[in-house]
Formats: structure tokens, C-alpha cells, sequence
């Protein structure tokens, strides 16, 4: 080995591409974009994964059948139970208690979940849109109260 066989090794930094410098370059002229045509225009080539080259797409020729409730679907937002104990202190877990602690918005519904990992105290009032049944075992077992609030 020789002082002129050693070759940098910092392969951490890599320079970047200095575009429209001349044809000895090899990034002249048209800077590595082709010549015309919309991959060589600013905004160019941005396409997503759906796009078959101007083709009619295919998710937009399959025919539209069927049943879906997209429109009317009710959509609530899962709060674990011992969650909404520990940040609520005090007896009752109602909806206005769980926005003032910032676990749910007020656009949202709300469900209260896994009542199995949860540890209920003392007879607790809950009022919120849903639960589920094992939450319900767990605040009655306790001597709670569940009151579900339709819409």
C-alpha cells in the first residue's frame, strides 16, 4: 500500500447536482430533463400511484355497485376507559369533562372501550354516546351507572 492508493472514505456527504453548468457536465442544456414535454416543465411527472399515462383509470371504469353507507355511517371515537379515569379526577365521566381534558373534540362521538384492564372505584356515572360490554360490566360490578345519549 501507498500514500496514492489511499482514497477518501467520507461517503456521508454527497455533493449536490449542479444543473445547466455546460455539455461537459453531463447535466447541461436541458439539465438531465429531456427535451419537452411535461416531465421537463416545473411541476412535472407528479403523479400518483393511479395514474396510467392519461389512459381512462381503471377504479373509474369499474362499474359502481352495491350497497355503502359512507354517507350516513356513524363514526365514534374510542377513549380507553382507564385512560379517561386517571385524567378525570372525580366520580362522573361525561362528554364535556373529556373535552375539558383534551381527549376528544366537540364534533366528535364518543365510545368508551376496554373495561376489562380498567380498575373502577367507587360508584361512577357515565354519560357518553357508546360503550362497550365489558365497559358496562366493569361500572356496574363497581356500582356505577352507564346512560348512553342517542344522536
Amino acid at each position: 500500500m501507498n500514500l496514492d492508493d489511499i482514497t477518501s472514505v467520507d461517503t456521508s456527504r454527497k455533493q449536490r447536482r449542479r444543473v445547466g453548468r455546460g455539455a461537459g457536465s453531463g447535466l447541461g442544456k436541458t439539465c438531465g430533463r429531456g427535451a419537452k414535454g411535461e416531465g421537463s416543465r416545473t411541476g412535472g411527472k407528479n403523479r400518483g400511484p393511479l395514474f396510467e399515462g392519461g389512459q381512462f383509470p381503471f377504479w373509474m371504469r369499474l362499474p359502481k355497485r352495491g350497497f355503502t353507507n359512507f354517507e350516513t355511517k356513524t363514526v365514534y371515537k374510542p377513549i380507553d376507559l382507564a385512560d379517561a379515569l386517571k385524567k378525570i379526577k372525580g366520580g362522573d365521566i361525561t362528554i364535556e369533562k373529556l373535552i375539558e381534558v383534551g381527549m376528544a373534540k366537540a364534533d366528535c362521538k364518543i365510545k368508551l372501550v376496554n373495561g376489562t384492564s380498567a380498575k373502577v372505584g367507587k360508584g361512577v356515572k357515565v354519560n357518553v354516546h357508546r360503550v362497550t360490554g365489558s365497559v358496562r360490566e366493569a361500572i356496574q360490578n363497581a356500582g356505577g351507572e352507564v346512560v348512553e345519549i342517542d344522536g
